[in-house]
């Protein structure tokens, strides 16, 4: 009994850290689009919630399996407290960017709290599986999740840029009335950036699901099962639609004055890294992606437009998410999660 106790502890934590991914980086997945009004909120809402649903029922395992390649304790009951360690205190990071309106990483959040919580259980470094740092696809271990999220929004920065200055040229001779179309495409590009976010970060839940059910002795079957992808996908559709609005605008105005070609080029630069990522198993940050491709854009349509600050307090939440999460972690564990594994069996 305890067993399903403690695994049903892990799946609500799952649950709840899917939700609040979906109103933080939901956010910032509907930013541009409400930002630049092209879609009404009420539309973006529908049409993101949809979208991100459909990503983590078709999004593949790719990003799943690379956060089970993060550590090597032993899949045996005892790895359920450290899950349930590592997803609290994901969840409270979550929770407290929430209030101070920061858009930090989601994924950041969760990759710090895993690696906290295994540090913590075994007392040192030796189940971190930190791999070699190869070329982005081939790397692996803890170096294929750090060079996945710290490259990405260099990329995105460079792709929203160049992204933009083509679109430029291209229509050198268009007038206004080419908004309307523009804004027409941002159905599309929204939706795209909507299944890429949601094929990518379900897939990091599903993951944590999946290997709690053969910590527990449920399942020893591979691939994630159907009423896992159902059930995390429509929790990350109802985190969507709680998103933050302080986060909204920060990303959509706050870092860039978007217009609608801004917002086309933000989009079909962000939806091509996070589509990019779920195919080849790099776990990205939305966040990361969208505000680094706004930050792009503006920099490529005027250095001076960029809220520079904005963007100072955005880095500075990246960077202190991994450690803050790993330390919340590591606590919660050695003061309170590892009581549970007296219940469980040896």
């Amino acid at each position: 009994m305890a067993i399903v106790a403690i695994f049903i502890l892990v799946l609500l934590l799952c649950l709840t850290f899917t939700y609040t991914n979906g109103f933080q980086d939901g956010s910032s997945v509907a930013a541009s689009a409400i930002g630049c009004r092209a879609l009404t909120p009420i539309q973006t809402v529908c049409l993101v919630c949809t979208f991100e649903f459909l990503g983590a029922l078709l999004g593949g395992s790719a990003v799943a399996d690379t956060i089970h390649s993060i550590t090597s304790l032993p899949v045996q009951p005892n790895l359920l407290p450290v899950l349930a360690s590592g997803l609290t205190a994901a969840v409270a990071w979550n929770l407290i960017t929430r209030v101070f309106k920061l858009p930090s990483s989601s994924t950041h959040a969760l990759v710090g709290g895993i690696l906290g919580a295994v540090y913590a259980a075994s007392k040192s470094t030796h189940y971190i599986e930190w791999g070699a740092p190869n070329a982005i696809v081939n790397a692996t271990g803890v170096w294929r999740v750090i060079l996945s999220l710290f490259v990405s929004p260099l990329v995105g920065f460079a792709g929203g840029a160049v992204f933009l200055a083509l679109a430029l040229f291209l229509l050198t001779r268009a007038t206004t009335k080419v908004n309307k179309s523009i804004k027409r495409l941002q159905w599309m590009s929204t939706a795209a950036v909507a299944f890429g976010h949601g094929a990518n970060d379900t897939q990091k839940t599903m993951g944590i699901i999946t290997l709690g059910l053969t910590a527990a002795g449920f399942t020893h079957e591979p691939g994630i099962p159907l009423w896992v992808r159902v059930l995390t996908g429509l929790v990350m559709a109802l985190g969507v639609a709680s998103m933050v609005p302080g986060i909204v605008r920060r990303v959509g105005s706050g870092i860039f004055n978007l217009r609608p070609l801004h917002g086309l080029a933000t989009q079909v630069a962000s939806a091509g890294i996070l589509v990019s990522g779920s195919v080849t198993g790099g776990p990205l940050s939305a966040t990361q992606v969208i505000s680094s491709c706004v930050m792009g854009v503006g920099f490529s349509t005027r250095r001076k437009g960029v809220h520079w600050l904005v963007a100072k307090d955005m880095l500075l939440a990246w960077f202190l998410t991994i450690p803050s999460a790993a330390l919340l972690s590591w606590t919660l564990y050695s003061a309170l999660f590892h009581w549970l594994t007296d219940f469980l069996p040896q």
